[in-house]
């Protein structure tokens, strides 16, 4: 099973261009796709740039291998028209997006790459460049496929008692905001302003223009909009490693005193009754 780097050089091999050229017009180096350097991560630019270059391959088999290296006559038309949607995006500042570096392991399956809380604040200028994410750890997970995932560390009590601080949150990566982003379900964005976030959504881009974030632990953390300009990346939630259990006696302690206060409240309406009554 070959990686992203193995496929991309079946392409000018396919096409009969020369290495040489072929990775020069992509904005890339031979060397970086040969050797040990197969394994190592690739920047989202080189694949934008192989899909302007040439329109007719096709972008999915290139990062999974599903499906045929040249798009039909179909698809390749209708990839033409991607400049067009690109300028509409940038007018709505809401973008279709790929992650801006993506690590394989040697069957070309997308690492987890995890972001701990000591590496977040590098994260937001580091998320794009190769070198930064190959230093980060990788996992493999059961069950963890067919997509590109990353896992975050939760700093923090905002999502008690859902997420505990110190958790892990591994999300999969959303391209579309607008379509893909669901009401109430938890996500990791990574936002210009305020860092790395874990909140439960409301997608309201284009009713107000702006993503809603919820904490679930509502009385500590007021909820707060984000806006699509500030949003660098979205990962939505698929599961959580966590090292504490959570505690129903919060629950149960609710729950009694709410029995009490019904009870309380029913014996005081029965005090004031008439006795006909």
């Amino acid at each position: 099973m070959t990686n992203v780097k193995e496929r991309i050089l079946q392409i000018p091999e396919y096409k009969g261009i020369g290495k040489e050229k072929f990775f020069e017009e992509i904005g890339a180096t031979y060397g970086n796709f040969k050797g040990k350097s197969k394994n190592s991560a690739i920047n989202s630019d080189v694949l934008a740039e192989i899909t302007a270059k040439h329109p007719d391959i096709n972008m999915n088999w290139v990062l999974t291998g599903i499906g045929d290296m040249i798009l039909t006559e179909e698809k390749t038309s209708n990839s033409s028209k991607q400049p067009i949607n690109l300028k509409v995006r940038e007018a709505e500042p809401v973008l279709q997006r790929m992650p801006s570096v993506v690590t394989t392991d040697n069957s070309g399956r997308d690492n987890i790459v995890l972001v701990p809380v000591k590496a977040a604040a590098g994260y937001l200028n580091g998320y794009g460049d190769p070198d930064f994410i190959e230093k980060l750890p990788t996992y493999s997970l059961p069950n963890i496929q067919n997509g590109t995932f990353r896992m975050f560390q939760v700093g923090g009590h905002s999502m008690f008692p859902t997420l505990h601080n110190g958790s892990y949150v591994v999300g999969q990566f959303v391209e579309n905001w607008v379509k893909d982003i669901k009401d109430d379900r938890v996500y990791v964005i990574i936002s210009k302003n305020d860092g790395i976030i874990v909140k439960r959504c409301l997608n309201r881009i284009k009713k107000y223009g702006s993503v809603y974030c919820k904490s679930d632990n509502r009385k500590e953390y007021p909820s707060f909009a984000v806006l699509p300009e500030d949003i660098i990346e979205v990962w939505e939630y698929k599961m959580h490693l966590g090292f504490e259990l959570p505690n129903p006696a919060d629950l149960y302690d609710r729950v009694s005193d709410l029995e009490a206060k019904v009870h309380f409240l029913e014996s005081k309406t029965n005090k004031t009754l008439p006795n006909n009554q």
